[in-house]
């Protein structure tokens, strides 16, 4: 291993857990906010009042078991089965995957606990069947299926119209920028899309063919601002 590539490691080791990083953020920030938010709320209807610790600590902690889960199973090739169907069947697919995986996980953590505080098999079966609160597991896990199937739709619909062009059209587009309002930008990028899927790729570089012009006229369109 020569010096340039020893020097270049520490440089590979940072932009990877950069990258790490960015991939966990969104997904941990979402259902942080999601779980602490069905918490609060039901601490107010429920119990009366504002805040308890234990219930944010609960709710944070299983935030970010779920984004580690998010994390390790979009690097699971099974995931994207259904790429290119109708965005209901990856929407569904991939929401469901999300939960049972989370189900998995968020079962065998608690058993774990429970191991260690029993003393046999026999005696961690009791404690499972007797003390566990299965009803509030499944109350939790009814949640987490309902996030999912948000974040999932949020997700697919964002690489469907160009990854980053929700938030753009969420929190930076503006109409009065733009020779296309909202309804038609949206339009317009899903028309790309479609024209970029269904059309070779000659037919649709060349300016002459209806396909071609389509795509001049959606791109200048979509680049054209008022004066």
């Amino acid at each position: 291993m020569n010096s340039a590539t020893i020097a270049t490691l520490p440089r590979r080791f940072f932009h990877g857990w950069v990258a790490l990083f960015r991939h966990l953020l969104p997904p941990t920030t979402y259902f942080f906010v999601a779980f602490n938010l069905i918490v609060f709320t039901t601490n107010l209807l429920a119990h009366n009042y504002w805040f308890n610790l234990s219930s944010f600590l609960l709710a944070s902690t299983t935030a970010l078991v779920v984004g580690k889960v998010v994390l390790v199973v979009d690097h699971v090739r099974i995931i994207d089965k259904f790429r290119g169907a109708p965005l209901i069947q990856p929407i569904l697919y991939k929401t469901i995957f999300y939960s049972v995986v989370v189900l998995v996980a968020r079962f065998l953590e608690n058993l774990v606990d429970v191991a260690f505080e029993a003393h046999s098999l026999e005696q961690i079966y009791q404690m499972m069947l007797n003390d566990f609160t299965w009803h509030r597991f499944v109350a939790v896990q009814v949640w987490i299926f309902v996030c999912f199937l948000i974040y999932v739709t949020a997700s697919e619909l964002n690489a469907l119209v160009g990854d980053g062009q929700l938030r753009r059209l969420f929190f930076h587009h503006r109409s009065s920028e733009y020779g296309l309002t909202r309804r038609q930008h949206i339009r317009a990028l899903t028309e790309i899309s479609r024209l970029a899927r269904d059309t070779p790729r000659e037919r649709l570089l060349d300016p002459t063919s209806p396909q071609g012009s389509r795509l001049a006229e959606l791109i200048d369109r979509l680049r054209r601002r008022n004066a």
